[in-house]
């Protein structure tokens, strides 16, 4: 318990001032320096969109963790990054669909943007290597060192010359208009994506917005994105090229064009590469942070190829709206390659939803896999779609497991199927706030937990009705309490005590910082919480 109260009295500190405070959006750029990636802010703004959702776990050498910190080092908000200098590419064979090259390359440089709170709390901005889990703020002592730290004064600074770097930035972006094609209300509550054309002229205009048209239609008829649309806005962004096409290295063939698009980069012919500071640059010129979250950049070109990352590509050929939807799958929502072409590494647990070391039924995935399905699960013995524990995932023959045979992460044109369905649902749900979260654990008996158990342990939410739902073992007598953020201090504003594991709150609250707490009075066993904020 004295553990749990000085939990709870660093996260009271860090969320003290929090409300109703204006976020700082910043676009921090990276490059290879001579004793490890070098770091720099180049452009930020402060205003009242939303923050960015942490949804893009991933390996340790693959990713960046971006975190917002209070005077004491507590964390208040964290976002992971990919790791820019280390870039996953893959192509694909048009035919088939299958995986035809999956490799890492090295980028010298780059850029990525983030939006983090920016209260009277916010003290520095700090970038850190992902190692052993978050930088929450219950860990913070053992958070690994900082790649590099912004403090308040610097991004300040950076805030105050944000109109000057703006008409700078301006200045040097090529003039684009925006045009929102599927409007499904605030950005804040909304993830949005944005499709921008490159090497289209401006007499090519009619081409662009007819192409557009068509990649837009072709997204939405995925079921996935189908069964999501409300959960979307798409924002169709117009720039002209001084040049039609792009560039094809392998042929000699260059072009003049708005985002420095190419094929055959990194000497892999199927591979389309932009530059990705340019094209975030454009989407910036006309749409808010919170309005491009996700952003794709559709070349003109009927040649094959796209590739994702932190801006994911397409051509116009038929088949390449499978490869950015594959891409998508990655940049979006964190799901991981379910093939076995690649590096193999079975070192640890993976962090992406739908690949394991464990292919028994006590999976990450477990609860979806039928009794009469054996574990692990032969090949051409189930339909399709059946989730069990198929062996080879995420560059591994052997070792690592996948849950359905076949899938989009795995083969281009194939459904996404279950547990992939389940992981987007719960990408969007961060973004709108609608859907529910759960949680899972063991408690001792007089233990107790809190949730959301991850960094930085508390949420912000919005006026509305706060419904959660606790079950466990039998013979065990576990309660349930909601606490709220005066300003001062944590205050309990709902419990559930009967003499039973199984409790529920619905709680009619208005907006601010929240967090429930699970206990033992009597009993021990593992324990479920599900629970629903309102979005804020």
């Amino acid at each position: 318990m004295a553990l749990l109260r000085n939990s709870l009295m660093l996260l009271a500190l860090a969320a003290a001032g929090a409300a109703q405070a204006d976020n700082i959006s910043l676009r921090i750029g990276f490059a290879e320096g001579r004793s490890g990636a070098e770091f720099k802010p180049l452009h930020a703004e402060v205003g009242k969109f939303a923050v960015t959702p942490n949804v893009r776990q991933g390996a340790e050498d693959d990713q960046w963790v971006v975190v917002a910190k209070d005077a004491q080092g507590r964390v208040l908000h964290e976002v992971s990054v990919n790791n820019g200098l280390r870039r996953h590419v893959e192509t694909f064979n048009p035919r088939s669909g299958a995986i035809d090259l999956s490799t890492t390359v090295q980028q010298r440089e780059g850029s990525f943007e983030v939006s983090l709170p920016f209260d009277k709390a916010t003290a520095s901005v700090e970038v850190l290597p992902r190692k052993g889990g978050t930088a929450g703020a219950k860990t913070a002592l053992a958070a690994p060192a900082a790649l590099a730290r912004f403090d308040r004064s610097t991004l300040e600074q950076a805030a105050a010359s944000g109109k000057a770097a703006r008409s700078a930035m301006l200045a040097a972006t090529p003039s684009a208009t925006a045009t929102t094609i599927l409007n499904n209300g605030s950005a804040a509550t909304h993830m949005d994506y944005v499709f921008i054309g490159d090497g289209y002229t401006a007499a090519e205009m009619d081409k662009w917005r007819a192409d557009a048209q068509k990649v837009i239609n072709g997204f939405l008829a995925d079921p996935l994105f189908n069964a999501n649309r409300a959960s979307m806005n798409i924002h169709r962004v117009d720039v002209a090229s001084n040049q039609s096409g792009v560039d094809e290295l392998d042929k000699g063939i260059y072009r003049d064009t708005a985002m420095d698009g190419e094929f055959a980069c990194y000497n892999i012919e199927r591979l389309l590469c932009v530059n990705n500071t340019k094209a975030t640059n454009i989407a910036a010129s006309v749409l808010a942070p919170d309005a491009r979250d996700v952003i794709v950049v559709i070349a003109n070109s009927t040649r094959y190829g796209g590739s994702g990352g932190a801006v994911a590509t397409l051509s116009m050929h038929e088949q390449s709206i499978e490869v950015a939807l594959h891409e998508i799958g990655h940049t979006a929502f964190a799901l991981a390659d379910e093939y076995e072409y690649g590096t193999c590494s079975t070192s640890s647990e993976p962090t992406e939803v739908n690949v394991s070391l464990n292919g028994t039924r006590s999976v990450k995935w477990g609860s979806l896999i039928a009794g009469s399905t054996a574990v692990p699960t032969g090949l051409g013995v189930y339909p399709n779609g059946t989730v069990g524990t198929f062996v080879g995932a995420q560059y591994c023959g052997s070792g690592k497991y996948r849950p359905t045979e076949n899938s989009r992460m795995r083969t281009l044109g194939y459904p996404w199927h279950a547990v992939n369905e389940g992981a987007v649902k719960k990408v969007f749900a961060k973004y709108t706030g609608s859907g529910s979260v759960t949680q899972t654990g063991t408690l001792a008996n007089g233990g107790s937990a809190i949730a959301p158990s991850a960094s930085p342990g508390w949420v912000q939410a919005g006026a509305g009705t706060f419904s959660l739902q606790l079950s466990g073992p039998s013979g065990a007598d576990f309660d349930l309490f909601l606490y709220k953020w005066s300003g001062s201090a944590w205050t309990k504003v709902a419990a559930s005590e009967g003499n039973t594991s199984s409790e529920s709150i619905s709680y009619n609250g208005t907006a601010g910082y929240y967090y429930a707490q699970v206990k033992s009075y009597s009993g021990s066993g593992n324990y479920s919480l599900t629970y629903a904020f309102p979005k804020p």
